[in-house]
């Protein structure tokens, strides 16, 4: 499996492209501008009109910057989506009419979708949005999943993810790091809530219930600028992994620009 970041945090947005060899790639959430969207697929030999569909998490416009245009993303390139009906009822009531009816598509919580070779399992996850989701992507040769943007992690989705060869997964904040990063107290318990964000103490705890020996790469995602770094985001998980006899690849997904992960890696 070839898992690319295009981008990984709330300030320089989020987006991830997935694909086997022999098939076309898919996209979850697009919160690039439409440039950088479309020079980020470049740097690595792709076009928009490669991509066999594009699954979107959650409205929030850090994933979703290119398709709040007057011609979405999908729109310019006929580029299939799959999203919540609650992330489209939100897109109606904002930019209803600027995508063709035919390239909406709804799924649901535990619900498969079927494209191009891959099954496509969507599943509700607990975060302040409209119905935001995540996805787990099977495919011939491995399986990923797609977990950013929750507060915490419940039974169902730990479930649905447990040893699966790769995870792309939220560790965005460290704990002192956020309380004492003078933000207004509203944004801080935001982000510490339920239906905010994972510590890396949480993301840790989780991933002892979701790596198995299977698994080659957890791929850290989403972490904080300000209140957070990827050594010790990086420590903090392998440690506690190291506790369980477990000692997965842990990667962590940059900030800014393209970095492969699976068996594209070329990342730090």
């Amino acid at each position: 499996m070839h898992i690319y970041s295009l981008a990984s945090s709330s300030k320089h947005g989020n987006a991830y492209v997935v694909w086997e060899d022999s098939k076309p790639p898919l996209l979850i959430d697009c919160g690039l501008s439409l440039r950088r969207l479309v020079n980020a697929l470049e740097q690595i030999g792709l076009c928009p009109e490669d991509l066999a569909a594009m699954f979107i998490t959650h409205e929030h416009s850090d994933h979703v910057k290119a398709m709040c245009l007057k011609t979405p993303f999908p729109q310019k390139f006929n580029v299939p989506v799959f999203a919540s009906a609650g992330f489209w009822k939100w897109f109606e009531a904002r930019h209803g009419g600027c995508i063709d009816p035919s390239l909406v598509h709804c799924i649901g919580d535990n619900q498969r979708v079927e494209i191009a070779g891959y099954t496509v399992h969507g599943f509700l996850k607990p975060h302040d949005a409209r119905e935001p989701m995540g996805y787990r992507i099977d495919g011939a040769s491995s399986s990923v999943g797609f977990a950013m943007d929750l507060g915490h992690v419940p039974p169902k989705v730990e479930n649905l993810l447990r040893g699966l060869e790769y995870l792309v997964f939220e560790a965005n904040h460290d704990v002192e790091m956020e309380i004492n990063s003078g933000r207004p107290g509203f944004l801080i318990r935001r982000v510490m809530g339920r239906l905010g964000h994972l510590s890396n103490d949480e993301a840790a705890d989780a991933l002892t219930r979701l790596v198995t020996p299977y698994t080659k790469q957890v791929i850290l995602s989403h972490l904080s600028i300000d209140c957070n770094c990827p050594d010790i985001a990086t420590k903090v998980v392998g440690n506690e992994l190291k506790t369980c006899g477990l000692e997965p690849e842990i990667k962590v997904a940059p900030a800014c620009g393209v970095w492969g992960f699976g068996v594209s890696g070329f990342g730090a």
